[in-house]
């Protein structure tokens, strides 16, 4: 397998290809963050990259969409989104390759919000669990809202 990650200008000749992978991961693990439409815009603006590691007969094996963060004092990069066939074999293969690229376009770290069943997985390949999040619905469809604060 081979990694690639695309510039702006060449999402659009991909991008077909790759969008049902992407589809996989907004209908499964998202909740509301993102569509592949945003995907595909963000990273049309350069607001996220997108890397596509290909087999070596040309088939995407897997893809992944990711930005850089800049917090105060650090750089992360955040994955958005990873989808593809054989999760465990493109860690082993393409993570320190990936943490090179990072370490190398300034960033400190590599963050990603999981599920349960992939932190284990992130564990067993060097990520840490730093924090835990958590989410309230402000919409107001909500059950509290309108209730005064207090």
């Amino acid at each position: 397998m081979k990694l690639v990650f695309l510039k702006p200008e060449e999402v659009a000749a991909v991008w077909d290809e790759i969008a049902p992978q992407f589809q996989r991961v907004v209908s499964k693990a998202c909740h509301g963050e993102f569509t592949v439409d945003d995907l595909y815009r963000m990273a049309l603006s350069g607001n996220a990259i997108i890397g596509v590691a290909r087999e070596e007969n040309g088939k995407v094996a897997m893809v992944m969409a990711f930005q850089f963060v800049l917090y105060p004092s650090a750089t992360g990069v955040n994955v958005l989104a990873m989808a593809g066939k054989n999760l465990k074999q493109f860690m082993g293969q393409f993570l320190p390759p990936f943490k090179t690229f990072c370490r190398e376009m300034g960033a400190d770290w590599i963050e990603c919000a999981v599920s349960p069943g992939m932190e284990r997985m992130h564990h067993r390949h060097g990520f840490e669990t730093v924090y835990r999040n958590l989410r309230m619905s402000v919409k107001e469809d909500c059950p509290d809202a309108g209730r005064e604060a207090g």
